[in-house]
């Protein structure tokens, strides 16, 4: 993509979404304080969606927690360590396990998927803001635009599989030992359980000032709060479902207390469950060091923690005795409601590491569409197609557990094999990355390269910015992520990136047959980006009337208007030389 170009600007469906979500949302601390927090989010997301890797979902996990952070004297952000320690686990230990796959990145998806749901569907913006804004029950929720849905949801969201380490040491001890166990082929289970001496360690929030002081608003609230230890995530928990979901207090209550019991006699583990505690957990005691408002915690802190325990517990629990409940309904826990949904719907992107899912055809990617009216999603598969009863299946469990109908008319999911692969396959391997001193020499290339290029197809046309230092602040960054996208660029090609001094049999130039493969790539998703936002075919471009000639396949355009597309890919071997870096084969 050239910053400059008309008829050029290759953006996504959902990068379109995020926008139009930032647009509308106002942050606190930017209103009040000055900073530039929504600017960071919103970038770190966009950066993530153009390359989705564990660095990037870093900076979106960290942007987030970083903008509403607790702070207390001599510490760190905690919730970015408890992150690590999920992407550690799923990286190092996922190895025993049949079926296992990423949960890192398919948080922060998750949680871009959400946004672009709220951003594009009024049926549940007015059902979250009529069941959550409601200054009687809450009056500290923030007044600034969107926010309030933001911090939930975000919450939620990027928390909700933190648990899923213990989730991965359970698989992995009953693989073990089933193997250890199949002596002369036996194959009865051994049915290893997860037991705590003393669970009431775990299921407790640290008294920082007197119970009585830090829960006296809430005790307040609820008439039967008296039934309910007010420092015990289980307990809080209990009481949030019996109030959303109105389900008896003492059934839940007692069904969540034996819920560990029931996961070991069963043989298996719900990591919402233990996901859920682990927010309570660390909030309730930063949220008291930090002298913060008890409404803090158990208002919104409380919603999200509560959204986390029924992503899976719904289903697995309340759908059937004693409760037998039926559809979630979208008014009954907006944010349970849409956790559920993305969680389901987020299946692209997601790395295998069970032994059985590496050998699974797994979604690459997915195309969105969101209206007031209906959600379209296309599952996208290279070599191999999804099972045949893969849609049918996940529609299925949808409307089975979720009111779908409150929030769209129609509900569309779809599967799409693509059978041809131009790039090679490769074995997946830790890519080294450019320093951002690195990165940003190759962004003023980028801008010098594309000035001789003008130059030379328009030799009597001046120069709009003849040096890089006189773009504005959104086309130098739009140079550097094009720079950030060259070693992706690269990896899909087989290609890496390396000092010329160290660089063996480089290579000189990119085999014809990616440059075509990548150009129509990104025509497509440009193609696709136009017809979301109004644009229509017409015989000049014209930006006002939303009209270009463009809107037709790939090999319809005009040579020229290929060449712009051809251009990035073509041109990676000589500006990466300006920088003293050349392209070899990766081994």
């Amino acid at each position: 993509m050239q910053e400059e170009s008309e008829g050029c600007g290759h953006m996504s469906t959902i990068s379109q979404y995020v926008e139009r979500f930032f647009s509308d949302l106002e942050v606190f601390e930017d209103v009040e304080r000055g900073h530039c927090y929504k600017i960071f989010m919103k970038q770190a997301i966009l950066e993530f969606l153009d390359n989705e890797t564990k660095e990037t979902a870093f900076a979106v996990y960290r942007t987030f927690f970083d903008s509403y952070r607790i702070t207390i004297e001599g510490s760190s952000n905690p919730f970015i360590d408890l992150l690590d320690v999920l992407k550690t686990y799923e990286e190092n230990a996922a190895v025993l396990i049949d079926k296992q796959r990423d949960h890192y990145i398919h948080s922060v998806n998750v949680f871009i998927l959400g946004l672009a749901i709220y951003a594009k569907n009024a049926n549940y913006r007015a059902t979250f803001r009529k069941a959550v804004m409601n200054k009687d029950d809450y009056p500290y929720s923030y007044d600034t635009k969107n926010e309030e849905f933001f911090y939930r949801w975000g919450l939620a969201s990027l928390f909700h599989d933190v648990g899923y380490p213990v989730e991965i040491v359970g698989r992995q001890i009953n693989k073990f030992i089933d193997f250890a166990t199949d002596v002369g082929g036996r194959r009865s289970k051994s049915n290893v359980q997860l037991h705590f001496d003393n669970f009431a360690e775990l299921n407790c929030i640290e008294e920082v000032v007197p119970k009585r002081q830090f829960t006296e608003s809430y005790f307040d609230s609820y008439e039967d709060s008296i039934y309910i230890d007010m420092l015990r995530p289980v307990d809080l928990l209990a009481h949030k479902i019996h109030s959303s979901l109105d389900v008896d207090l003492k059934a839940i209550k007692l069904a969540l207390d034996d819920f560990v019991n029931v996961m070991a006699k069963h043989g298996f583990i719900d990591h919402g469950y233990y996901s859920a505690i682990i927010v309570l957990k660390w909030y309730g005691y930063l949220i008291q060091s930090a002298n913060y408002r008890p409404e803090y915690f158990f208002w919104p802190v409380l919603d999200s923690a509560s959204a986390i325990l029924l992503h899976n517990c719904y289903r697995n629990m309340l759908q059937k005795e004693p409760f037998g409940l039926g559809e979630l309904s979208p008014a009954a826990h907006p944010i349970a409601f849409l956790l559920i949904l993305c969680d389901e719907l987020q299946e692209w992107n997601r790395e295998a590491y069970g032994i059985k899912d590496k050998l699974r055809t797994l979604a690459a990617s997915a195309k969105l569409e969101i209206t007031d009216e209906r959600l379209s999603m296309t599952y996208i598969t290279h070599n191999g197609s999804l099972p045949s009863n893969f849609s049918r299946e996940k529609k299925k469990l949808l409307y089975q557990v979720l009111a779908l109908d409150c929030i769209f008319d129609s509900v569309s999911i779809r599967c799409k094999a693509l059978e041809t692969r131009v790039l090679p396959q490769h074995q997946e391997q830790i890519t080294p990355r450019p320093l951002l001193d690195d990165l940003e020499q190759l962004a003023r290339a980028i801008h010098e390269l594309y000035n001789e290029k003008q130059l030379e197809r328009y030799p009597d046309r001046p120069l709009k910015y003849p040096s890089f230092d006189q773009l504005n602040d959104s086309l130098k960054y739009s140079n550097l992520r094009q720079a950030m996208n060259i070693p992706e660029k690269l990896r899909q090609m087989g290609f890496s990136m390396c000092p010329i001094e160290q660089a063996v049999d480089p290579v000189s130039e990119i085999p014809q047959e990616y440059v075509e493969y990548l150009a129509q790539q990104e025509h497509e998703l440009w193609v696709a980006e136009r017809k979301s936002t109004g644009w229509i075919t017409g015989e000049v471009v014209d930006a006002d009337k939303k009209t270009t000639p463009y809107l037709v396949p790939y090999d319809k355009l005009p040579e020229a208007i290929k060449q712009l597309d051809r251009d990035p890919v073509e041109n990676i071997p000589i500006l990466l030389s300006r920088i003293g870096m050349a392209i070899v084969k990766r081994s």
